[in-house]
């Protein structure tokens, strides 16, 4: 009979290699080693048990059994979350489990695989090989280019923007204008929902700050209205920003509806250039969907790029640009050196750089702000956590509409992290149209000129877009997003990648992440059932 006591082996997950299928930008089949601490008794062998989110563990079927401390588990569906323990065991008799780990087998693309050549990567086409077509938004099989309903809720597209209705969200049995019929009602009897018959308009807004012909006005002014009226005394339901560079407001940079920011709204970051005279005008609508007639509109100049804080004017905060040492997407080439790559300083404690480089031939990246999370309007959809938060501006060439762009992080993103959007009126919304890295490192993104992932809310050309990770510190987490002691009981979990993986760049890429403890198990002994070693 065994008597030393043995402490608990830890589990880890070493190294994790994804096959691809030739012409193909999603993984087929995932495989994972995993290694754990020898016990300071030899036992017989050990058992791997492996199960599936949401199941529990068969300890009649092991996933694999031998004497070694390592062992490869192949053919893991890709996307699936799996989880691990190891039981020793001597004869007929068998340890309690070891500590828990999590591993998620990934769905890897090629960040610049677009088959039909549309500006949308395959993972991300709902049509990867139809160029006319990357949108299904209410998945019946036909695309919103050529589907008349888009979110398939009874009401033509067409006829949803001409009563101010969004195509694209299922508001049937919405009433926009508030007179008790629903929208789909008031298509069906051929009436109007976006009026009430015999409601009065609000009155014209008056514009308040800044002042007209205002100079050396900051980057981000709060745009300030006077009050809302309305002979019928209805409420202010929202209000619509214009700014333009031309007065005529041809060249808007810059037009949003906020349901929150009614009489005040700070600009986003990035919108304005220093050295510019920019147009502004607001429009009131009632809570029945009346519009007042545009204000009279205000301009002002923005000051100088020295007085902005960009001295070379490359759109980089001096005090956050890179130094020349650093190589953030690790090709080798320092990041100052590269002119589709743009990088940012930090006061992130998680991610001292975050960087974005351009996949698409025709985008620039003409603008990265590290963003302080203080100075974001509150929401009450904002993640538990966030890190890496940015807002980085891009130009597009050649009447390109959608832009493809990777951002780097100082280190991997939190296993159940996602890129997550600002709005100021909507607050944070997960972001669909992102894909990270295996190593978590990067994400790439879609993004559509005045669409989808654009602040600005114009197809003119420049996207904007404010964004970050975002995550719950009730899940696991990179080692390096935990305090420093850990006490001895947090698990490290790390995966390798071949160095010859096209989206991979480098040959070994590392993701750390805590292990999920059971009770104390970290603190015990290994047992057999009936006896200790």
């Amino acid at each position: 009979m065994f008597k030393k006591r043995l402490s608990l082996p830890k589990i880890l997950l070493a190294t994790g290699f994804i096959w691809l299928i030739a012409f193909s930008a999603i993984v087929s089949a995932a495989q994972v080693t995993l290694q754990w601490d020898a016990i300071d008794t030899v036992p017989d062998g050990y058992r791997l048990y492996q199960r599936l989110s949401g199941f529990a563990y068969n300890y009649t079927e092991p996933a694999w059994s031998g004497t070694d401390t390592t062992c490869v588990i192949e053919n893991l569906t890709p996307g699936a979350s799996y989880y691990f323990v190891v039981r020793a065991f001597k004869g007929a008799d068998e340890s309690a489990d070891s500590n828990e780990v999590q591993y998620t087998a990934a769905v890897i693309v090629e960040p610049d695989l677009d088959s039909d050549g549309d500006g949308w990567n395959d993972a991300l086409d709902a049509f990867p090989y139809d160029s006319l077509e990357w949108l299904d938004t209410d998945s019946d099989g036909i695309g919103n280019n050529a589907d008349e309903d888009d979110d398939g809720d009874g009401m033509p597209d067409i006829w949803e923007l001409a009563h101010g209705l969004n195509p694209l969200v299922d508001d049937a049995f919405s009433d926009l204008d508030g007179d008790g019929t629903f929208n789909i009602d008031e298509y069906t009897h051929g009436s109007d929902p976006s009026n009430v018959p015999g409601n009065s308009a609000p009155a014209k807004p008056v514009l308040s700050r800044p002042l007209n012909g205002a100079r050396t006005v900051g980057l981000t002014p709060t745009l300030m209205t006077g009050v809302f009226a309305d002979a019928d005394g209805d409420s202010h339901a929202r209000t619509c920003y214009q700014i333009s560079t031309t007065p005529d407001f041809s060249s808007l940079v810059f037009e949003r509806t906020y349901t929150r920011h009614l009489t005040g709204l700070r600009v986003p970051d990035l919108i304005l250039d220093p050295e510019t005279t920019y147009y502004w005008r607001v429009k009131f609508y009632d809570n029945h969907n009346s519009a007042s007639e545009w204000s009279d509109f205000f301009e002002f100049e923005t000051l100088d790029y020295a007085a902005a804080g960009d001295v070379n004017g490359n759109g980089i905060i001096d005090v956050q640009e890179f130094g020349q040492a650093f190589d953030i997407d690790e090709d080798g080439t320092a990041d100052v050196l590269q002119s589709g790559l743009q990088g940012v300083v930090t006061t992130d404690i998680h991610n001292l750089r975050v960087a974005v480089k351009r996949l698409s031939a025709d985008v620039q990246v003409i603008g990265v702000m590290a963003l302080d999370l203080d100075e974001l309007p509150p929401a009450n959809n904002q993640p538990e956590q966030l890190t890496g938060i940015i807002s980085f501006k891009l130009l597009l060439l050649n009447d390109a509409s959608t832009a493809v762009v990777t951002i780097f992080f100082s280190q991997p993103a939190p296993p159940d992290a996602k890129w997550f959007k600002f709005e100021p009126d909507e607050g944070w919304s997960d972001y669909a149209n992102a894909v990270f890295s295996q190593d978590r490192k990067s994400v790439t993104l879609v993004l559509e000129d005045g669409g989808v992932g654009d602040q600005d809310g114009v197809r003119n050309g420049i996207i904007v877009d404010p964004s970050g990770l975002g995550y719950s510190t009730q899940s696991s987490e990179p080692s390096s997003y935990a305090p420093a002691d850990a006490g001895g009981l947090s698990c490290f979990i790390a995966a390798a990648w071949p160095g010859d993986a096209k989206w991979a760049g480098k040959a070994v890429l590392l993701l750390a992440v805590i292990a999920i403890l059971l009770g104390q198990a970290a603190l015990s002994p290994i047992r057999f059932r009936d006896r200790e070693i």
